[in-house]
């Protein structure tokens, strides 16, 4: 699982996510990039399917209250974004994490390590990640 990689990415994001707020703007702000790319590279139909079946679940894993939908739009992020601020922030760093962790697994198995590792790194391009390692994706 690369859990350190989604890490970096929120807190990459974050800056100083000290609040709810905070860390429901850097997850969303790690999961829009990483949709614009995936996007790209699949098109958009079936990047919202890879987004919307990582939400349901997340949302069966964490009991959001966020509908599932079929399409990943800007309603998503937004609602996603709230309930995120709306928990305490254990819960939402949680919540967070397995959302993107869940996605990142998808894109594993679905592409492999090495072309999940490079979408990645242009999604979130943060430049002290180290996305060449093996480690960062087990």
């Amino acid at each position: 699982m690369p859990s350190e990689l989604v890490k970096r990415a929120i807190f990459h994001c974050a800056r100083r996510g000290a609040e709810p707020g905070d860390l429901a703007e850097a997850v969303i702000g790690a999961l829009r990039p990483l949709h614009a790319e995936l996007t790209l590279v699949v098109g958009a139909q079936a990047a919202s399917a890879l987004f919307a079946h990582a939400v349901h679940r997340t949302r069966a894993a964490v009991g959001w209250t966020v509908p599932t939908a079929e399409v990943m739009a800007d309603t998503m992020f937004d609602a996603l974004r709230d309930d995120l601020a709306n928990r305490t922030l254990t819960d939402g760093l949680s919540a967070g994490e397995f959302l993107l962790s869940t996605l990142v697994d998808h894109l594993v198995s679905l592409i492999g390590q090495p072309l999940t590792r490079r979408l990645l790194h242009s999604a979130w391009s943060a430049p002290d990640a180290d996305y060449s390692s093996e480690e960062s994706l087990q």
